[in-house]
């Protein structure tokens, strides 16, 4: 038995925020964040929008495309680092706003890794037969947590809001994308490099607490020269790892499917994995930005609305997010009446 991607879907905040409305406040020139981003816009929420607003919204397009009611779900996962509330998670807000019924409601929190976490979890779920039908909402509202200025601009002028979903079932249909193989490792010595530090026990603000850093500590941090320099070594041998361990060489890989942090980035993944198939490289950064947990979900969704993946394709799905957590996937586009891939989880 394995596991499809039978549906996915899309929802991003209406507002459009260019570089040229960061220019002033970030005291960055919009060509600079072009160059250094690959970003020409970002969408940023209303005032008010949830998380779990953005995620409703992108479940039920993905529904519709898997052809599934909402009765059919019987577990449902979100990914986010921007919950609606500490206390519970932002899944049972979606469960309750979709009337999907009852159901196992599960909030992970690996970050820009979240797609991964989930496709390996919701693939263990079908395989396992603990689930039949397993939704996976990936979706943040990181802007009311940015600081415009100068100091935090390189950070900053990177994020956008927005959300995907995918549907994973047990069904093999035409356009399905098989899930092959999930690799995934984390190093919790960098856990300061990347991240946000309240709300939390580590940074709670009191007589007792000297490390408080008062209200930036609820704003994204990055070390820059230390995420580039991990994330560039760190997805490129994740894929190299997982392809290697279930046989495929790069040369078989049609699509690369990354988290989409910043082009310079995906650029030196592309270049370290030799992968070099014109327009493999699937970006949708110029548009949204970096959506973090989502971005992976919105890049794979718009691929699959192209049109352009034919049966038998492979697609690598790397990403690396705080923690440090990383990892690579491994997809192969379903012709419907196909045998199974083979993966490691089958030898």
């Amino acid at each position: 038995m394995s596991a499809f991607v039978t549906g996915s879907g899309v929802s991003v905040p209406e507002r459009v925020v260019t570089n040229e409305e960061l220019s002033a406040p970030l005291g960055l020139e919009p060509e600079r964040i072009r160059k250094a981003s690959g970003i020409s816009s970002r969408r940023w929420a209303s005032p008010g929008t949830t998380t779990s607003d953005l995620a409703s919204a992108a479940l039920r397009s993905a529904l519709e495309d898997a052809a599934i009611g909402a009765g059919e779900v019987d577990y449902l996962i979100f990914g986010t680092m921007t919950p609606d509330r500490l206390i519970p998670g932002s899944a049972p807000a979606v469960q309750s706003r979709l009337g999907l019924g009852e159901i196992p409601c599960l909030d992970i929190r690996a970050a820009c890794c979240n797609a991964l976490y989930g496709l390996q979890l919701a693939k263990s779920l079908i395989v396992s037969g603990a689930a039949r039908c397993v939704a996976l909402c990936l979706a943040e509202v990181q802007s009311p947590s940015l600081r415009l200025t100068p100091e935090a601009g390189t950070l900053s002028m990177l994020f956008g809001d927005g959300a995907a979903a995918l549907v994973v079932t047990g069904e093999r249909r035409e356009g399905a994308l098989e899930i092959v193989d999930v690799l995934l490792s984390s190093n919790g010595a960098f856990v300061d490099d990347l991240g946000v530090r309240r709300p939390g026990t580590e940074f709670r603000e009191d007589e007792t607490n000297s490390e408080a850093g008062g209200a930036d500590d609820f704003a994204p941090r990055m070390n820059g020269q230390s995420v580039i320099l991990h994330a560039s070594r760190k997805m490129a041998s994740a894929c190299q790892s997982v392809l290697k361990r279930n046989g495929i060489g790069v040369e078989e890989v049609r699509w690369v499917v990354p988290h989409q942090a910043n082009a310079n980035l995906l650029a030196q993944v592309a270049r370290a994995l030799g992968f070099n198939t014109a327009g493999g490289v699937v970006s949708v950064l110029e548009e949204f930005g970096n959506t973090s947990s989502a971005s992976m979900g919105i890049a794979l969704d718009t691929l699959r609305r192209s049109g352009k993946v034919a049966t038998g394709d492979y697609l690598l799905l790397p990403a690396f997010g705080a923690g440090f957590t990383w990892g690579a996937g491994i997809c192969r586009a379903s012709g419907g009446d196909e045998p199974p891939a083979t993966s490691v989880s089958a030898r």
